[in-house]
């Protein structure tokens, strides 16, 4: 289960940092071209704006090992909690490993 906290941790990180290509290379190549490194970061950035800013960013938590969608290479849903000045919010991803790598293949912004 570390490896799939650590690319989400390091995923939100790049995002807080600013750095929307690192976060963008942890994608898979389906996810990736269906979304520019722009715009995540505007994903994020929008997220943080409407949440009085991002304060902290919560150890990832692995939510969901098997749903219905589930896709042959996906492995976890992982949720990443946000702490804000006016209220928390979350991001959570979907963790695939493809060819012996963790990548991530969708992204959602806000609590499920």
């Amino acid at each position: 289960m570390a490896d799939f906290q650590s690319i989400s941790s390091s995923f939100a990180q790049a995002l807080d940092a600013g750095d929307a290509t690192a976060a963008h290379r942890l994608l898979t190549s389906e996810c990736a071209s269906s979304m520019t490194a722009d715009e995540l970061l505007n994903g994020y950035q929008g997220l943080a704006e409407d949440m009085g800013g991002v304060t902290a960013i919560g150890q990832p938590m692995v939510i969901l090992e098997d749903w219905p969608e589930k896709g042959a290479e996906e492995r976890v849903m992982v949720y990443v909690s946000l702490e804000g000045d006016v209220y928390s919010e979350a991001i959570t991803l979907t963790i695939a490993e493809i060819d012996g790598e963790l990548r991530i293949s969708s992204v959602a912004w806000g609590r499920p």
